[in-house]
């Protein structure tokens, strides 16, 4: 009887192993931590930005699956496609197929419902609007110069690391950010001081550079904002600017707090990305906002509105740019606001790969057009009008009598391939006469306007495009000035032509031990910077964060900090014509591309008939366009004079310049002394370093005469090898047109007598 009921239970236990291991696979083949494992990398998430996903619960019934995890997966961006196929993914990993009814919670939180309406598309703008008028937006920097008390002295609150600081760095990103919200009409509120005010604070540093807490003081701001830690400044200041927000009597319609975080990757190759944090409740533990709307839904969805804009934007020019969490987490700077409230986290400073790319104006530009069209989508809908990028070509070009008006200023509209409403629809020229106010005239359903120019007066002109989402940056500038003794003859006009349109960061290298910054190479900004405070001393990997004194592997000095680095200007044309204006030359200018593009328009050289070309270079680490090429190439066989400058000698077709220009590349670091022996035999002085003063060069080149005809102009006195090269053949038939040629393997805009060097280059290409 017993052996009977033995062999039964048995049997039962037998029957029921095998449909808990066929039925329940879940539990018999991956186990619950396993299953949390697949649900880990199926997030991209890596363990060292984010917690691992832990499965607290699981329960299988037949078909239907419910499976509870920790938090973690709350920091995914939920989209109805991705909630589906991880659902498909989890019924795999526990029924053997995917058509299971499963149901997933991140804590008590339903997964779908994390689903936000950037993610649908379907957001409704509080205002149906294209551009921010009427908007109020509070931005800051992070960070900045404070008072330490007890060590009686100022510092900044990050560490100082290749070649910049966050509490600096991320002014970069504002600066551009607030133009851009400004150009869209927007109204924004800074709690921290902007590169306009240049008065120096207490620290004997300009007040950009210092935290809002100080500002906020100077301004009258009440105790209660910025003294609530009993003089420790440093958490002062973090409080002090989203509880400024909450004083301002103006309404906000959100707050952006921009960061850059200090973690590491595995390797100097991982990006580690961009993060998003949003509070789901205030100081007061209170779940809404000032306006009632739910405090973790509006944040949420504006903080993923600005993360998938600024992850999708970055990831056309940097396709492995990462999306890291979109974070709940208890921050100051957005738990404290009553109003829509973000801090973003745009890279890690700390982290070398992700810094190849931030210390590349270009990079920071598209980031912080980024960060605008994430604000300007939850503020206005998906479909909201995008400004359009800047005017990037245009040209003066003169009529020679032959209309009513004696030049046309035209300009060419840029496309932009991630936004088709960025197209823009009317124009804003400003035109300056000499060097005084600059007077703006618009241009509808045309890219050009006539000109009436009046010899004796130099007249500068630039472009903003515009369109219902507001204006671009300005284009580059050109210019434009008539003799009265020579009139509106090409052939007795210089055609100053700016070439120089690179912007770019500085060089790097890597190997098993050292890697870094390479000594000596510094970035070209456009127009300026003010994150550049020193170039990086600390080269050795292993070499450890200790603290912010002690920064370890990519440690940078600090003597350049608080100063602007003046970079590309795009206003060269405008430097060089004051110099023809003062010896009373003709000239007229235009970019390269517009060249181009006149040329092909016309079918004919746009230059042929130039009494001489001014081919500005300037630091471009790209020769000039190709299809340039034959144009100067025509020109200079017609018997054309040419001076060209640049430091990127090297970069030039080797054997175009060598028939062309008779000269070829001898040697990169031609200087160390920056003195040169040029014409007139004066001795000139290169800017070596970034400053504040003009542009300065890092790698001019050594030349070498080719050919009969070819000399030295100039000589690096250190080296010794030519810094210039001059060429006029021999007149062998005076009917045969001889081109005339001067090359400098250095930007003439480097030297600190620029006007002098210039103005004798000129004198010897028209005398010769």
């Amino acid at each position: 009887m017993n052996e009977g009921r033995t062999y039964y239970a048995l049997r039962g236990l037998i029957i029921l192993s095998f449909f808990i291991f066929h039925f329940l696979p879940s539990y018999a083949q991956i186990g619950m931590q396993p299953l949390g494992d697949s649900l880990m990398n199926w997030t991209g998430f890596s363990r060292i930005w984010s917690p691992i996903v832990r499965v607290k619960q699981m329960r299988v019934n037949g078909n239907e699956v419910v499976l509870r995890t920790n938090l973690t997966l709350k920091d995914v961006r939920w989209t109805p496609k991705n909630v589906t196929e991880v659902q498909r993914k989890v019924s795999t990993w526990t029924l053997g197929h995917p058509n299971g009814n499963v149901t997933i919670y991140t804590g008590d939180t339903e997964i779908s419902t994390l689903i936000t309406p950037c993610a649908k598309k379907t957001h409704k703008p509080s205002q149906t609007a294209s551009d921010l008028t009427d908007r109020n937006i509070a931005l800051w920097p992070s960070h900045g110069l404070y008072y330490n008390a007890a060590r009686d002295e100022w510092i900044w609150q990050r560490a100082t690391l290749w070649t910049t600081v966050e509490d600096l760095y991320s002014q970069e990103y504002v600066r551009l950010l607030r133009t851009m919200l400004r150009n869209a009409g927007a109204n924004v509120l800074m709690p921290r001081a902007g590169l306009e005010n240049e008065e120096i604070g207490q620290s004997g540093m300009p007040k950009w550079t210092e935290a809002a807490l100080y500002r906020l003081i100077e301004q009258g701001a009440d105790s209660a904002i910025w003294n609530n830690y009993g003089g420790n400044e440093y958490k002062d200041d973090m409080k002090c600017r989203p509880l400024w927000v909450n004083s301002l009597e103006t309404p906000v319609d959100l707050s952006l707090a921009l960061h850059t975080d200090g973690l590491d990757s595995e390797n100097d190759t991982t990006i580690i990305g961009t993060l998003c944090i949003y509070t789901a409740h205030d100081d007061e533990g209170q779940t809404v906002l000032r306006d009632g709307r739910d405090r973790e839904n509006v944040n949420r969805n504006l903080a993923d509105y600005i993360q998938t804009q600024v992850t999708e934007d970055l990831r056309h020019i940097v396709p492995q740019w990462t999306r890291r969490q979109l974070k709940e987490a208890n921050y100051c700077e957005s738990r404290v606001p009553v109003v829509p409230s973000v801090l973003v986290e745009l890279l890690s400073h700390k982290n070398m790969a992700d810094m190849r790319y931030g210390l590349d104006p270009q990079f920071r530009f598209v980031a912080a057009r980024a960060l605008y069209k994430g604000i300007l989508r939850y503020l206005n809908g998906a479909d909201a009008v995008v400004q359009p990028l800047p005017i990037q070509d245009l040209g003066v070009q003169l009529t020679n009598g032959k209309a009513k008006t004696n030049a046309v200023l035209r300009w060419m509209p840029v496309k932009d391939s991630l936004e088709r409403s960025a197209a823009p629809t009317y124009y804003m020229v400003y035109v300056q006469q000499n060097d005084g106010e600059w007077d703006v005239q618009q241009v509808e359903n045309d890219t050009q306007l006539k000109l009436d120019l009046k010899p004796g007066v130099r007249y500068s002109y630039y472009v903003v495009a515009g369109n219902e989402g507001g204006l671009s940056f300005p284009s580059p500038v050109v210019s434009a000035y008539l003799s009265a003794k020579s009139g509106l003859s090409a052939n007795e006009t210089v055609l100053i032509v700016d070439a120089f349109n690179d912007v770019y960061g500085p060089e790097w290298f890597a190997d098993s031990i050292h890697a870094g910054i390479v000594p000596g190479s510094y970035a070209c900004e456009d127009r300026f910077s003010c994150a550049y405070i020193g170039e990086q001393w600390d080269f050795v990997r292993s070499h450890p964060w200790v603290d912010d004194d002690n920064c370890g592997w990519g440690a940078c000095y600090r003597d350049h900090a608080g100063q602007i680095t003046v970079g590309n200007t795009r206003d060269w044309a405008q430097l060089h014509g004051r110099a023809l204006q003062q010896m009373k030359i003709s000239y007229t200018s235009c970019t390269a591309g517009m060249i181009i593009h006149c040329g092909a328009a016309a079918k004919q050289s746009s230059i042929a008939n130039y009494q001489l070309i001014d081919l500005i270079c300037g630091r471009n680490r790209t020769p000039f366009p190709a299809e340039l090429k034959p144009l100067l190439s025509d020109y200079l066989q017609r018997g054309g004079r040419l001076l060209l400058s640049t430091d990127h000698f090297s970069a030039i077709d080797k054997k175009w310049a060598k028939r062309y220009l008779h000269a070829s590349f001898h040697a990169a670091h031609a200087t160390h002394s920056g003195q040169v022996s040029g014409p007139q035999k004066r001795i000139y002085r290169l800017v070596l370093e970034p400053n504040t003063e003009q542009l300065f060069t890092c790698t001019p080149e050594g030349l070498k005469a080719e050919g009969e005809g070819a000399i030295p102009m100039a000589r690096y006195q250190d080296m010794r090898c030519p810094a210039a090269v001059g060429f006029k053949a021999p007149a062998m038939n005076e009917r045969i047109p001889i081109p005339v040629t001067l090359v400098y393997a250095f930007p003439l805009e480097a030297a600190t007598d620029f006007e002098s060097i210039y103005r004798h280059s000129i004198d010897w290409l028209l005398k010769e």
